[in-house]
């Protein structure tokens, strides 16, 4: 799920990185027979922490490379200026007003952190080399590409099958918020693929699984932008149509696991289609969007490394930024946000200021584009009320917290299902909290989404296992 410091802590949030940028001559992609290196990792700048995935070669002795933004522009935008050395690394990218540089180092052979500079604002990077491809390691089961149809959307996934002819127990996996494949990687944090590991453990047990990119990522078609919760929820329930027109799953024996905002999808078929037999909310709440915000701000804020003051203020943009978008005062909204992009330009170093020709066109640009995410996404988030969902479900469910979860508060989460199934007449509810887990279910020191990175990628210790011992309790494989 996007943190609200991610969609609305930074009202100007970072797509000043890209947007009008003034481009130096194109890179040609990396010839076939070159030795390309791949990184992956995160860039943190504004309270905002952005994907970045980095390709570098060598070709005529001069070292290359590009970098993709996946949540700003998938198109590969050159770099120049690429320096490694054994005790630093150097590239930039863009040019005039808008360059970006990256200055790092290397933590050890396949790490670099380092710290980024761009229009005035500082912030810090870590980039993971991306192992080579190898061929996939035999497994005790099936694994089939499949795709499946929504409108003039093509999803694209992976379904795992136990050995044997069937017809099998299936579940569904519903990702989170944001562009995510079928392992729902997060690239902020290399090597996590928690969609991977659910579909190998449960497969293993006798239960098929289906894995799907979300629209608009890897081998799927159609685009995240303006899409919503609802929009997701379509693509989700072509999953679910597509096991019951299979022949080796059972129909009556299908379910659904979402992750955070993918426990409000998971609520959203199973208050609505029959066929959902089961359903195991990760990391997911009952409580409505504006809600569950307001306290993720409060908690996450608690930790950020800020001055009182500068945390009160902060928390008010916040806080203020949720009330305009519930209340739909677009108008003010837009001045609000107008405002702060003004300033942020009016701050910028002298020489930066001069080289942008009209301040108020540029603010207007980075406006624009903030009230199409506050319109979209956030509008529909922010003022969607999943316990009306959850208040109609009578199959059995299964919620999953981490105690450190900053997200999603694990007390607030299961005081809202816990009242929600209720009104259902639901009694088939059962509550797990892994004290030490973040809102991925790493072990955690936290909670704070800065470390994710930083924690061992795997679950925490019963994880796996306690999802297991349920289902196989309520179906029988």
């Amino acid at each position: 799920m996007r943190t609200a410091i991610q969609r609305i802590g930074a009202l100007a949030t970072f797509s000043i990185l890209l947007s009008g940028c003034l481009p130096r001559p194109a890179v040609e992609p990396a010839p076939e027979d070159a030795a390309t290196l791949r990184w992956e990792g995160a860039l943190n700048i504004m309270n905002v922490t952005l994907t970045i995935q980095v390709q570098t070669w060598t070709e005529e002795g001069v070292d290359q490379g590009t970098i993709v933004i996946p949540q700003q522009i998938k198109k590969a935008i050159p770099l120049f200026e690429i320096h490694f050395a054994p005790d630093s690394v150097h590239f930039e990218m863009l040019s005039g007003v808008r360059l970006a540089v990256f200055n790092g180092a290397f933590i050890d052979e396949n790490t670099i952190e380092g710290d980024f500079s761009q229009m005035g604002a500082t912030g810090t990077f870590r980039l993971e080399r991306v192992a080579e491809d190898k061929a996939e390691e035999p497994v005790p089961y099936r694994r089939d590409d499949v795709t499946f149809e929504n409108g003039n959307i093509t999803l694209a996934g992976t379904l795992t099958l136990p050995e044997g002819e069937g017809p099998f127990p299936a579940l569904v996996l519903i990702s989170g918020s944001g562009p995510q494949n079928r392992d729902e990687e997060i690239p902020i944090v290399p090597g996590y693929k928690p969609f991977q590991w659910i579909a190998d453990h449960l497969t293993r047990q006798g239960i098929a699984v289906l894995r799907y990119d979300d629209r608009g990522v890897g081998e799927s078609t159609g685009e995240q932008s303006g899409a919503t919760s609802a929009d997701f929820a379509e693509d989700a329930e072509a999953g679910l149509d597509y096991l019951l027109g299979r022949a080796d799953i059972r129909a009556e024996c299908i379910g659904l696991m979402g992750h955070s905002e993918g426990s409000l999808i998971a609520a959203m078929l199973g208050a609505n289609r029959p066929e959902v037999a089961y359903i195991i909310s990760m990391g997911g709440s009952a409580a409505s969007g504006y809600d569950l915000l307001r306290l993720q701000q409060e908690r996450i804020f608690a930790l950020a490394d800020l001055d009182e003051e500068e945390r009160a203020r902060q928390l008010s943009d916040s806080r203020k930024a949720l009330d305009l978008i519930v209340a739909e005062d677009w108008e003010t909204l837009e001045e609000h946000i107008m405002t702060t992009a003004r300033e942020q330009l009016q701050n910028l170093p002298k020489e930066q200021r001069a080289a942008i020709e009209d301040l108020d066109a540029y603010a207007r640009q980075l406006t624009d584009r903030q009230m199409e995410n506050m319109q979209g996404w956030m509008h529909f988030f922010v003022t969607y009320d999943p316990a009306q969902d959850w208040s109609r479900i009578k199959v059995p469910v299964l919620a999953l917290q981490g105690g450190l979860d900053t997200q999603v508060d694990a007390e607030q989460a299961q005081t809202s299902l816990e009242a929600a199934l209720d009104r259902a007449g639901n009694v088939d509810l059962t509550v797990k909290v892994f004290p030490e887990a973040n809102h991925l279910f790493q072990e955690a020191m936290t909670g704070h989404p800065n470390e994710y990175a930083s924690l061992a990628t795997t679950f925490v210790p019963g994880f796996l296992e306690t999802i297991t011992d349920w289902l196989l309790e309520r179906i029988e494989p």
